[in-house]
Formats: C-alpha cells, sequence, structure tokens
C-alpha cells in the first residue's frame, strides 16, 4: 500500500512538473515570440523609413538635376507665349521618364505656369501653391517637401521643390527668387513583408498586423489596410514603444518611428495581442491531452533536459557566429576606407578596377579612369600647416563626391592624389565631368585656394590595371610639366 501510495504520488508530481514546465515553457515562447513580432516590427518600421528616407533623396537629386539639365532660370527668363507648349512638353517627357505623377513649375508667386498634367481636365496650370509648406521653404533658397492631400486633384502624395534662383548680375546686386521647380510622387504605404496568408487575410478583412502612416494630428493618411484610412488614433500613439494600445475594444502591441523628412508625421505597427493563459490551458481541459502529458511525462522530463542543454549549446554557438561575422565585415570595411577623407583607399581601388576592367570587355562598355593631382599641396603644408592641408583634402574629397553621379568610384590613392573610375562613360564625357568639378572648386569658398591637375583615359582590351594607370600617371605628369591645373585626356585606340 505505501509503494502504491508513493508511485502514485512519483506520478502526480511527474504530471505536475510536466504540466507546470510545458506551461513555463510556453509563456517563455510567448514571450520570446513577443520578443522577436517586437524586433520584427521595429525592422518593418526601419524598412519603410528607409524607403522613405531613399525616396526624399532620390526625387531632391531629381528635381536639383532636372533644375539644371533644363536650365530652369533661363527658361523662365524667355516669354510665356514662346516656351509654353514646348516646355509644358518637356515637362511631361520628363514625368514619364522619372515615373511620378506631375511635375510643374511655380513663379516667385506660387502659381503655376507650366505642368506636365497641361493637358489634363485638372491640370494645375493656373492653380495657387502659395500656402504650400514647400513652397514656402523653396523661397527662402532651400529645399522642401511635403506630404498631404493635392488641392486640385484631392490624391495623397509626396512633394519635393528646388527653389529656382536668379543670381546676380552684378556683385552688388542681390540674387532673385523666380519660383520652385516640383515632382509630386505618389506615396502608397509599402506592406511589409506580405505572405501569401497575410494577402488572403486582408482580403477577407483578417489583417494581423497593420502598418499606418498618421499625420501631424493622428489622423491615418495611408494603410495596408484602407478601412483604416481616416481614423484618428488618440495622441499616445505616436510615442509608443513595444507597448500595447486599445483600439475599438482590441489590444494591439504597437511600435512607431518618426518620419525625420516630415516633422510630425509617424509610421506605426499594430499586431493584434493574444492571452498566453488562454492559449495554454486549453489543450489541458480535454480527456485526451490529460492521458498523452500523463504517458509522455517521465519521456518529457527527461528530455526536456538535454533539449535545454543542446538549445544552449547551438544558441551560443550561434551567438559567438554571429559576433564573428560582423566583426569581420566591420574590419573589412574599415581596411577599404581612407580615414582622413572618407573616401576609398587604394586597395579598395585596385580591387573594383580589376571588376570593372573585366566587366567592361566582357559586355563591350566604355570606362574611362581619372587621375587628379592637388597643384603645390606641399607649399599648402609648409604656409599653413599640416592641419589646413587635411582640411584640404577633405574639402576636395567632398567637392569629388557631390560632383560626381551615383555609379561612379572616387579614392584616395595617396597623398594628394585621386583616383575616378567612371563606369559606362567615354572619354568625351569624363572630360566634361572633370571640367564642372574644375569650374565648381573655381567658384567654390575653399579655405586656401587652390587647383588640380589631372590626367584621363579610357579602357582598351587589351589592358591591365597597371597600363591603364601609368597611362593616366603619364598623362598627368605631362599637365604638371606644362604649367598644372588642366585637364589632358587621350584615348588608347
Amino acid at each position: 500500500m505505501p509503494l502504491k501510495y508513493a508511485f502514485l504520488k512519483v506520478c502526480a508530481i511527474a504530471l505536475l512538473a510536466v504540466i507546470a514546465s510545458g506551461l513555463l515553457i510556453y509563456q517563455e515562447n510567448q514571450n520570446h515570440r513577443h520578443a522577436i513580432q517586437n524586433y520584427q516590427a521595429k525592422q518593418e518600421l526601419y524598412r519603410v523609413d528607409r524607403y522613405v528616407e531613399k525616396l526624399v533623396q532620390t526625387r531632391q537629386q531629381n528635381v536639383r538635376t532636372m533644375t539644371l539639365t533644363l536650365d530652369i532660370p533661363g527658361q523662365m527668363q524667355k516669354s510665356v507665349e514662346g516656351r509654353a507648349s514646348d516646355l509644358n512638353y518637356l515637362l511631361h517627357n520628363v514625368k514619364e521618364s522619372l515615373s511620378v505623377e506631375v511635375v510643374y513649375l511655380l513663379d516667385h508667386n506660387g502659381i503655376v505656369l507650366f505642368s506636365s498634367n497641361y493637358a489634363d481636365a485638372d491640370s494645375f496650370i493656373g492653380h495657387s501653391f502659395k500656402s504650400r509648406y514647400y513652397f514656402q521653404q523653396a523661397k527662402l533658397g532651400l529645399p522642401g517637401q511635403q506630404i498631404g492631400l493635392g488641392l486640385v486633384t484631392g490624391k495623397f502624395g509626396a512633394y519635393f521643390a528646388q527653389p529656382i534662383i536668379k543670381e546676380a548680375e552684378q556683385d552688388d546686386a542681390p540674387a532673385r527668387f523666380m519660383g520652385a521647380l516640383v515632382i509630386k510622387d505618389s506615396f502608397d504605404l509599402p506592406l511589409a513583408r506580405k505572405s501569401n496568408e497575410s494577402v488572403d487575410e486582408l482580403a477577407t478583412g483578417n489583417v494581423k498586423s497593420l502598418t499606418l502612416l498618421l499625420n501631424t494630428s493622428g489622423e491615418v493618411a495611408s494603410s495596408n489596410d484602407k478601412r483604416w484610412i481616416g481614423k484618428k488614433l488618440a495622441q499616445n500613439t505616436l510615442n509608443l514603444e513595444a507597448d500595447t494600445l486599445h483600439i475599438d475594444d482590441i489590444e494591439y502591441y504597437a511600435t512607431s518611428t518618426a518620419l525625420k523628412d516630415f516633422p510630425g508625421w509617424h509610421i506605426i505597427r499594430l499586431q493584434p495581442a493574444s492571452s498566453w493563459v488562454e492559449d495554454a490551458f486549453a489543450p489541458l481541459i480535454t480527456r485526451a491531452g490529460i492521458v498523452y502529458l500523463t504517458m509522455l511525462a517521465a519521456v518529457f522530463v527527461a528530455m526536456l533536459r538535454l533539449y535545454k542543454r543542446v538549445a544552449i549549446s547551438i544558441r551560443k554557438r550561434e551567438i559567438t557566429h554571429r559576433r564573428l561575422r560582423l566583426s569581420h565585415q566591420r574590419y573589412r570595411r574599415l581596411s577599404y576606407r581612407d580615414p582622413l577623407t572618407n573616401l576609398s583607399n587604394r586597395r579598395a581601388y585596385e580591387n573594383d578596377l580589376r571588376r570593372e576592367l573585366q566587366r567592361a570587355v566582357r559586355y563591350q562598355h566604355p570606362l574611362s579612369v581619372a587621375l587628379l593631382d592637388i597643384d603645390f599641396f606641399k607649399k599648402i603644408n609648409d604656409l599653413h600647416g599640416h592641419d589646413v592641408g587635411d582640411r584640404t583634402l577633405r574639402y576636395f574629397a567632398e567637392l569629388i563626391k557631390n560632383n560626381i553621379r551615383e555609379t561612379d568610384m572616387a579614392y584616395r590613392f595617396g597623398g594628394e592624389e585621386f583616383i575616378l573610375l567612371l563606369p559606362e562613360t567615354p572619354l568625351a564625357e569624363a572630360k566634361l565631368l572633370l571640367a564642372r568639378i574644375q569650374t565648381a572648386l573655381a567658384d567654390s569658398d575653399a579655405e586656401v585656394p587652390f587647383t588640380f591637375s589631372c590626367g584621363i583615359t579610357d579602357h582598351h582590351n587589351s589592358d591591365t590595371p597597371d597600363t591603364i594607370f601609368e597611362r593616366a600617371d603619364t598623362l598627368l605628369y605631362h599637365v604638371k610639366e606644362n604649367g598644372r591645373n588642366a585637364i589632358q585626356a587621350q584615348e588608347c585606340h
């Protein structure tokens, strides 16, 4: 009898231990799952924020490039009758090439003079946008951006403006604000990590997670569930960080981030919360569940300890491997970066040149190489000190970066020498690019005025990294021997 009671007691304790362990494991799993969901939510918000940031950078670059390429100040000085149809058609072509909603030109009073949608019934031409934030920024001589409903079309979108400034013809005369060139782009909130299952849930109205774009007053301007558009959320939603929120009697895990390029606007992600207690006890209240746990109690107790040991060992190994990988990546990046100018260094240039030469030969695409050298740099160091020399190198590096394309690559080769790799660039275009850098340097406000000499060459199928560099170096030497402050280019065939 005592043995029977002891056996039953052991079985009961084992059963209770398995149930208690199962609950604890499930709770830990839920906490871990919530932590993963929070991490995923932050990653999704980060991706959306990066999407917005890249959109801003791209469109501001587009509108700046258009202003320079189309010579907008010069176009605005012509008579309206002589330029209306041509400029409207030109803006229409630009709109099509950029895949944006509309491109339009405002005068100094905010009135639309020309627009890519000039032929539409709801054309922007003649409408006033002087109250818009982006126009007020342009009047201050600054690039501006804004998101909101269109005054003419009523469609939600993002606006990017570049001021049009007429430079003074005389030194004592002020520059004149002539207007602004504006791009309107669609601003549909990208759905982050939508699986096929979540697409079906979106179609049936059972959305697991929501991504919302809130305006300055807390109103939903865009969402992956259109039923939420127009809802007004409480002000405390704007500063949540992995907290819970009750909306329409539903509890959500909420994470939010602010859009730095659009002050007052936020992106918030809502994940419906669930009770782990209800999920944990549901299988235990059935007879089959109790029998199953009783039969497997002994196995669970033995396997649990082994599982924990293996899991901990694997987790430690993964963490160590991840740390080593991240450390290797960080040191690799540092080894290819010049610490003074933050340009790529000679090692990066040698690797990139080999790759670009192979690509140019394989696809028969043009490739140009430019070798630049700051003139009389030693005199700058001798007369003004090495600190001024270092600032001069950094200034020149920044000027180069600001005047090349995203596909071009700039390197500090050593000392006062710099190298440009210009893929997809024939020799004539490379000469124009270097001339633009030379003009920008001449018009700059450098701490110590300086010039540079440059030799440019393009590649030949038989070129090696050494031969193409030697050719550019020879051209640079000829420039320096013949007075400096010049650019000499020579084809290799």
